[in-house]
């Protein structure tokens, strides 16, 4: 079975930018079908609508994983095979408790990502880590998961992380299992897994971040004028400036920008992540 364990729908909402994706859960379910997949969990950040839009579907050789994306004091927290939300905000430990009381299991996905959104060491209390994830365009922030995962003997898993329906299938777990969820949930847990691992483009990354940024334009701009020190901000104003514009001179402009990030954040992965690849 080929499976995409981390993907959001319209249900994924930013405090800043608003939805993480505007297509639904079903479409979701339809576009890992076309694509050939045989099961998808929606894991939306700290709302389990989803589920409540997809529990009645039932296929003969596709499944479907009730998940969350949950937001831990310590980082965001994969929990599949859950039958209730679990509430964000709690400590990690705890919420890893809440989703074993449930009878579902736990992934640390992106753990060491730069946005400082994973969870880290604390990884090792999961059941299962994604040791790829696709939009960590830094590279090392997913070999010290694959690190720490051996290390710890940890059952591995990758995920997209997909908030477009296009980007649905680029990094897929595939077990030996039954379409059926406690199936699928006991192979993933056995470390009986090969995973087939795929980056997004810049170009899909820069696309997914400037279309959020302009559909909430003045919101986006208070925040970066907040938040963002003065040479982020200043790159993230120039890539709204010149955005969907179609010149020569506009696009070459955004693609040099964008490249210019992601240099800037795999350089500073390096010396954050990649020393801890070596101990």
């Amino acid at each position: 079975m080929l499976l995409e364990l981390h993907s959001h729908s319209w249900y994924s909402k930013g405090s800043i930018l608003g939805e993480e994706n505007t297509v639904s859960p079903i479409e979701m379910v339809k576009e890992a079908r076309r694509r050939g997949l045989s099961g998808i969990a929606i894991t939306d950040h700290n709302n389990f609508k989803s589920w409540e839009s997809l529990k009645k579907l039932k296929f003969d050789d596709f499944v479907v994983i009730p998940g969350e994306e949950v937001s831990t004091l310590q980082g965001h927290l994969l929990t599949l095979g859950i039958t209730e939300e679990i509430k964000p905000k709690q400590d990690v430990l705890e919420t890893i408790d809440k989703v074993h009381q449930q009878g579902g299991i736990t992934i640390a996905p992106h753990p060491f990502d730069i946005a400082k959104e994973g969870i880290r060491d604390f990884s090792k209390f999961t059941d299962v880590i994604e040791v790829f994830n696709s939009m960590s365009l830094d590279k090392f922030a997913n070999l010290r998961a694959k690190r720490f995962a051996v290390k710890f003997g940890k059952p591995m898993s990758v995920g997209t992380d997909a908030h477009q329906k296009s980007w649905i299938g680029r990094s897929i777990t595939q077990v030996n299992s039954y379409p059926d969820i406690d199936s699928v949930l006991e192979e993933i847990m056995s470390g009986n897994t090969q995973l087939k691992k795929q980056h997004l483009s810049v170009k899909e990354m820069t696309d997914w971040y400037l279309t959020r940024l302009n559909r909430n334009y003045d919101s986006a701009l208070k925040h970066i004028d907040i938040n963002y020190g003065l040479f982020k901000r200043g790159l993230t104003k120039n890539l709204m400036k010149f955005s969907g514009k179609e010149t020569f001179f506009s696009r070459g402009l955004v693609s040099s920008l964008s490249y210019f990030s992601l240099t800037f954040s795999i350089i500073y992965s390096f010396f954050v992540n990649f020393p801890r690849c070596l101990a």
